[in-house]
């Protein structure tokens, strides 16, 4: 017998970096501003000023393709690395279908910008040529 296809094996979604500001909700607070650093379409690493646990669920409602996206998510990682912010790592759950649409289009769109920046970047020139 031999070892299945690499394409059977699970891939983590893939992720791209972002700038994109968001507002959480968590508990009875509400409209705390955080920055998504990256996200994927099943989830996103967020950075703010709220401490938050692993397992608590948030509410995320940030803009992106022109369209209000709102999701609810479970925090699946929390890093403090200094007293005034928080990095987290949140698991969407259950998106709707237009939210997961337009999470889709967003990282679909990201990764070809990134694309096309690898591909000037590829290009060296040596001293001299033209």
């Amino acid at each position: 017998m031999s070892a299945p296809p690499p394409d059977d094996e699970p891939t983590r979604a893939q992720r791209v970096p972002t700038s994109i500001v968001a507002t959480v909700t968590a508990g009875k607070r509400s409209g705390v501003r955080f920055r998504i650093e990256n996200i994927s379409i099943t989830g996103a690493k967020l950075e703010g000023p709220l401490t938050l646990g692993k397992g608590e669920k948030i509410g995320i409602l940030f803009e992106a393709e022109g369209t209000s996206v709102q999701l609810v998510a479970e925090i699946v990682r929390v890093d403090s690395p200094d007293l005034m912010t928080d990095q987290i790592a949140a698991r969407f759950v259950d998106p709707s279908p237009e939210a997961q649409q337009t999470i889709e289009t967003l990282v679909n769109k990201l990764l070809e910008e990134q694309g096309d920046d690898e591909d000037d970047a590829s290009i060296v020139m040596e001293p001299g040529e033209e």
